[in-house]
This record gives structure tokens, sequence and C-alpha cells, in this order.
């Protein structure tokens, strides 16, 4: 990796860690979070602050994201359409459940994991914010592959299995294809223990107009919580989605 996108890459890794801790840190902090030698993490910290992206507390020295981060990406809210920001509806969700809310997009043949809201309860899973997973084997990429025909599945499970690591086993078109019309039946896609043993997910997509890609939302939890709780986090989630569905003309 050469040093400009390696510094493009601990940009955006700042910005991420910022959303996901939500509170002003100390250049040390920040360090040892994202595993940086101290001389360039300060060095980052202070061009970013220079800039007008981070400012820093007088007295503690923390570091915490400026206005001007929010507004880079509003428009992009205001320009899909959407009744409400994700976020707002990922924050709702996590105060009704106590549980991890996950909001995903399609890379490649992975769901990334662009916010996470983390869970409250004491029996709970975590997940690093900006993780990926396989598209093909999870609630929150079948959901996203709920949009795409038959064909489109098939070679995009194809893809995965010819790309896949040493040792990964290879997935089934026609499963993946079967679970993917099976939760476009139910309403919501469902996976347990595919990626953690023990966590289990329940997903549903967020449409976007236009050129805008895809989102997913979900609620991650101990298999036996979604269980016990599945048509009451079914019904939360419907009706997140449908306030967050874009606004249409006419």
């Amino acid at each position: 990796m050469n040093q400009t996108v390696k510094s493009a890459r601990r940009v955006l890794e700042v910005l991420e860690f910022f959303a996901e801790r939500q509170r002003p840190a100390t250049v040390e902090e920040i360090r040892q979070a994202l595993d940086y030698p101290q001389s360039s993490t300060s060095v980052l910290l202070h061009s970013l602050a220079a800039l007008g992206y981070l400012s820093q507390e007088t007295g503690t020295r923390r570091f915490q994201p400026t206005i001007r981060i929010a507004l880079l990406g509003a428009w992009l809210i205001e320009d899909a359409g959407r009744t409400q920001n994700p976020s707002t509806m990922m924050r709702r969700l996590s105060a009704a459940t106590g549980d991890m809310i996950l909001l995903g997009t399609q890379q490649s043949m992975n769901a990334v994991y662009v916010k996470i809201e983390q869970a409250t309860n004491p029996i709970r899973f975590h997940m690093k914010q900006g993780a990926c997973r396989p598209l093909c084997t999870t609630a929150i990429g079948r959901a996203l592959l709920s949009g795409k025909s038959d064909t489109e599945i098939g070679a995009i499970v194809r893809r995965a299995n010819a790309e896949r690591e040493a040792g990964d086993p290879l997935v089934s078109p026609t499963e993946v294809i079967e679970a993917v019309r099976q939760g476009r039946t139910l309403g919501y896609f469902l996976t347990k223990g595919m990626v953690t043993p023990g966590a289990a997910v329940i997903a549903m997509r967020l449409d976007g107009p236009g050129d805008h890609p895809p989102l997913a939302v979900g609620i991650g939890a101990p298999v036996d919580r979604i269980e016990r709780e599945l048509s009451h986090f079914v019904e939360l989630l419907r009706k997140e989605v449908e306030q967050a569905t874009p606004r249409t003309a006419g």
C-alpha cells in the first residue's frame, strides 16, 4: 500500500472512530484504538484540526470532529429523499431494544457495516464500525441481495466462491437464492450463528432512489433473544423502514 493511500485510509479510520465513540478523545486514546504510531497519529490529528475537520479542547487537549464533518454528507440524505436520518432511526431502535443496531451497504462481495450502534444489554456482541462480512451468508448481505435477480445473485455467489480465502467453505448458489426468496416472502432476513457463534441478526432492506445504493438495517443479539423477540423486532424494523422510505414526487 503506497503512502498516499495509507494516509487517506487513516483519515477515514479516524472519522469512523469518532462516529462510533461519539465523544472527544486524546491522541493516546486514538492511537491505542487504531494501533497507529504515536508521532504519525499526532501529526494526522493536528493536520485535520488545521483544516477545520477536528477541533481540540484547550484544557484537556482532546480532539473531536467539527460540524464541518457532519455537513459533508448531509446532502446525500436530503438528495435521497428520506424522511429521516438513518442515524436517528438507529438510535430509536437501540433505545427500544438495547441490542446492537447495524446499518450496511454493499462493497464488492461484502456487506460493509457503515454505522453501528453498540448494544447496551448485559449479554451482547460487539462489532467494529467499518467491518466487512460476506454478502451471501449474513442477514444484512441477503437483505441487500434481495433487490437483485436470481441470475445476479448466482453470479455474485460464484464470484465469492472463486475469491474465497483458502480453507473457507464453498457457498451454494441455490441455497443463497432460496434464502433470499424466503426473506422476500417473510419481509425480513434472519441468520443465526453464520459469522459469530451464538449470535443472530434480523435485517430489512432500505431502498434509495436513482443512483443511491441500497442500505440494510439490522438488529444483532444472542440467538435465544432474537428467537424470543422475533415478532417484536420485526414490528420495530418494519415501522422504521416504512418511515425511512424515500419520498416520491407526486
